[in-house]
């Protein structure tokens, strides 16, 4: 059954149980007393591999591609057109920098007819990065209800709206909001004006499936039964601890592949791991945790991708 955003004050909230957001309350909490129990194993220095796309190459094949960037930033091309998720090239701020450099320098990538934006937290929507975008593809931001002023205020008013259940269709694409859980915020008072979605994308019945950011949910189930199979399931498996603070708003490792088979994914591909650091476990756990859960025989195929490795839709 299709449930709908709640909202209280103008507020957006979460219409499943337990889906609250994170609180204040226990932001401090977190943040001054809690004790991290990998306080040890975060002193030891995580590289990843960092690979400079070859967008030549992806060209020539003529086929369908994505390129991971990390976070969750995703570039797609699908149809003809090209898509990116959550773009952060740069630091989030002086507190939060990146600790896997961006693969590539920004001017270099391809023309951008569409960017999808999950939610309004800091390190998903980037105003510096959506200037950038502005100056030099001027995409159609596809987001759900409450970003319009704040992108107008970013120079741009090609915003394409989308509520949970909504859809846009353009070039043989249709790109459909779904529900996350998730919540909002950038400043002092617009905490949850902004509402947290993921994005499915299509084309001619073949399924792209990105969720920016989420914890785990009963309406992956409920997206799975009326959307699924999804031939690629772009998951995020990173910031997750501690658990206490994290499990509403965001995915482990275990709960990520219970995702994917709720989602009846065909094709499993991590994000949101090893850019920034967000939480208490270190930088190269959850990939690591990730492959040591993963099993072939109920899990569907695993594709782990370097900050700047692509995948070609074959």
């Amino acid at each position: 059954m299709r449930k709908l955003h709640a909202t209280k004050d103008g507020r957006f909230f979460n219409p499943w149980p337990g889906g609250s957001r994170a609180s204040y309350l226990g932001l401090v909490k977190w943040l001054l007393f809690s004790r991290n129990k990998y306080r040890a194993e975060k002193k030891k220095e995580a590289t990843f591999t960092v690979v400079k796309p070859d967008f030549k190459r992806l060209e020539a094949s003529g086929k369908d591609y994505l390129v991971w960037l990390g976070h969750s930033t995703v570039l797609l091309k699908i149809a003809g057109k090209v898509l990116i998720t959550d773009p952060v090239f740069w630091d989030v701020n002086p507190f939060i920098r990146r600790k896997t450099p961006l693969p590539i320098d920004p001017v270099s990538l391809p023309k951008i007819d569409f960017c999808l934006i999950s939610h309004g937290h800091l390190d998903h929507l980037n105003t510096k990065s959506i200037r950038f975008l502005r100056d030099h593809s001027d995409p159609a931001f596809i987001t759900g209800p409450g970003f319009r002023s704040l992108l107008k205020r970013l120079g741009t008013e090609k915003n394409i709206v989308l509520d949970w259940w909504e859809e846009h269709r353009a070039n043989g694409l249709k790109i459909t909001s779904l529900p996350a859980q998730h919540w909002s915020k950038r400043g002092f008072f617009d905490t949850n004006r902004m509402l947290w979605c993921s994005f499915l994308i299509e084309k001619n019945g073949f399924k792209y499936y990105w969720i920016g950011d989420s914890g785990y949910f009963g309406g992956f189930k409920e997206i799975g039964v009326e959307f699924g199979p999804m031939d690629i399931l772009l998951v995020p498996i990173g910031a997750y601890e501690p658990r206490w603070f994290m499990k509403r708003n965001h995915l482990n490792p275990e709960e990520a592949l219970q995702a994917a088979r709720d989602l009846l994914a065909k094709r499993v591909i991590p994000i949101h791991w090893g850019t920034f650091d967000l939480s208490d476990e270190p930088l190269w756990l959850p990939l690591r945790r990730l492959k040591e859960i993963y099993d072939p025989q109920k899990d569907a195929p695993l594709t782990i991708l370097g900050h700047g490795e692509d995948f070609i839709i074959s």
